[in-house]
């Protein structure tokens, strides 16, 4: 019993208490059988814990608090926001629709729930487009950029990194011009390592983005983002950068 209080503490100290719900949150989405829960409501505390069982180690309550995370499409610095605006339930609905449609499309990414939250909007005053542009090596049609974040990047995407040191989110643009898509990529990035989330822009943010690039690139190269592609590997393609 011990050890399992060691392992249920480790968990805790290092995922928090919200870790607990989230894992409870997905046990029921994925329909986990009473005896194979690792988690259960202390109705008195008003909080989730962990059960009482010696099988349960430190690695099995990270692999389902991973596997939540990934169906809540967030990561583990927006849990704390997450779990203070949904109910377990809300969370296990939303975990449940992501898995349904992972199961039919083997490559489906899980859309995050933090898309049901609201936040400001993105202005131009609020972003800045590096001028350092890099363009995949594939096909030659998809422009990465880095955008400068000036705004309150916690409030806008849910983290918690405005006061841990040497820790700061980057913000990537994957501009593809022939096909008018574009992706935003944000990496937590710590001395220790890095974690990325995907974040769906609005109508009108994801059209002032791809306006900023074009700007960008017409500012810089005096071409159109298509002609950009085009003419950046030449006539030696080569692996490109973003320093």
């Amino acid at each position: 019993m011990i050890k399992h209080l060691e392992e249920k503490n480790k968990f805790l100290r290092n995922c928090g208490s919200d870790g607990f719900k989230i894992i409870a949150a997905y046990e029921e989405a994925v329909g986990t059988k009473n005896d194979d829960c690792y988690t259960q409501w202390f109705g008195d505390m008003g909080v989730f814990e962990a059960v009482s069982s010696e099988d349960i180690t430190y690695d099995k309550l990270c692999a389902r608090y991973k596997a939540g995370l990934k169906y809540l499409g967030i990561v583990h610095d927006q849990a704390k926001a997450v779990c203070s605006d949904f109910l377990s339930s809300q969370l296990a609905d939303h975990m449940r629709t992501q898995l349904e449609k992972a199961d039919i499309d083997a490559e489906y990414v899980p859309v995050s729930i933090l898309k049901n939250t609201d936040t400001f909007e993105l202005t131009r005053d609020m972003l800045k487009v590096d001028a350092d542009m890099d363009v995949d090596c594939d096909i030659g049609q998809e422009i990465t950029v880095y955008f400068e974040t000036w705004f309150d990047v916690d409030k806008k995407f849910s983290t918690h990194i405005h006061d841990d040191d040497g820790t700061w989110l980057n913000m990537y643009g994957k501009y593809n011009p022939f096909e008018d898509s574009l992706r935003i990529e944000c990496e937590i990035s710590r001395d220790n390592g890095s974690e990325y989330f995907d974040y769906e822009p609005t109508v009108i943010e994801t059209q002032l983005m791809k306006d900023m690039i074009a700007e960008k690139i017409m500012e810089m190269h005096g071409q159109t983002p298509q002609e950009f592609c085009n003419d950046f590997y030449g006539d030696s393609p080569i692996m490109g950068g973003i320093s």
